[in-house]
């Protein structure tokens, strides 16, 4: 496999925003060998800041689950939002669901109530959406709630919003919502246009929904033993928990690191 490209929560990350020295330098190594490296994440560019400043390395990013991609140099190369119209109409459903929700563009985050604590990162400019009518174009809307809470409006929002825009169940008690067409699979194929490496040669990381569509696309893919039962099922390789650092101990393996 000439590129490697990995999930971040869940699967390359020890825990929220923290990556191993293990990891990196497992990393390192890989890329010393000539193979290229990738993140494909639901996050956006100021999400990953702290991962990008561990790596310390020019990568591709591929970041709001394929809406924002970005050149080794942190330019962007693609970029796509969810129209104002369309973004207030959800962000409204969602409301009338008792649910609260991050919205994003670029650098910016809006949300409904001062408090959510949701997002925390200083990288970010907070603003408070008091009128749901002043809601930009969108590259991505989160919602973070509890496991049960999160199917139910999964299931609410697919139904009202199906063809019109991307929901995914990133994690237990989070979705994803991004601009129709937009995904990690899109995303991938987008990079290997570029740097010229066919999908077939390409191994993925994985753990979520969100990673799916990814997974299947690439010639190798890899699920996190710490995935849920239905991800497993559709992907044979398996990596080791990402607490145990699971994408370093299969690459080591695999690439005799």
């Amino acid at each position: 496999m000439k590129l490697v490209i990995s999930d971040l929560d869940g699967t390359l990350l020890y825990s929220r925003s923290v990556i191993t020295e293990h990891t990196v330098s497992t990393i390192k190594k890989l890329t010393e060998k000539g193979v290229e490296f990738a993140i494909a994440t639901g996050r956006g560019k100021e999400g990953v800041i702290d991962v990008m400043k561990a790596l310390n390395m020019k990568i591709y990013l591929i970041c709001n689950n394929g809406a924002s991609i970005y050149d080794k140099d942190r330019n962007c190369i693609y970029e796509k939002t969810i129209d104002k119209e369309l973004a207030i109409e959800i962000l409204k459903t969602i409301k009338e669901n008792n649910v609260y929700y991050s919205a994003f563009y670029r650098e910016n985050v809006y949300e409904d109530k001062d408090d959510i604590g949701f997002i925390k990162r200083p990288y970010f400019k907070k603003q408070i959406l008091k009128n749901i009518e002043d809601c930009p174009a969108l590259n991505k809307i989160v919602i973070g709630e509890k496991e049960d809470k999160i199917l139910e409006i999964s299931k609410i929002l697919k139904e009202k919003f199906a063809g019109k825009v991307e929901i995914t169940v990133s994690s237990p008690e989070c979705i994803d919502i991004v601009p129709k067409g937009c995904n990690k699979a899109e995303g991938v194929k987008k990079i290997s246009e570029i740097i010229k490496i066919d999908m077939k040669d390409i191994m993925a990381f994985g753990d979520g929904e969100n990673d799916i569509d990814m997974l299947k696309e690439v010639g190798y893919p890899v699920v996190m033993e710490n995935a849920k039962d239905e991800i497993k099922k559709q992907i044979k390789n398996r990596a080791p928990k990402n607490i145990e650092d699971g994408v370093a101990k299969y690459l080591e393996k695999y690439y005799n690191l």
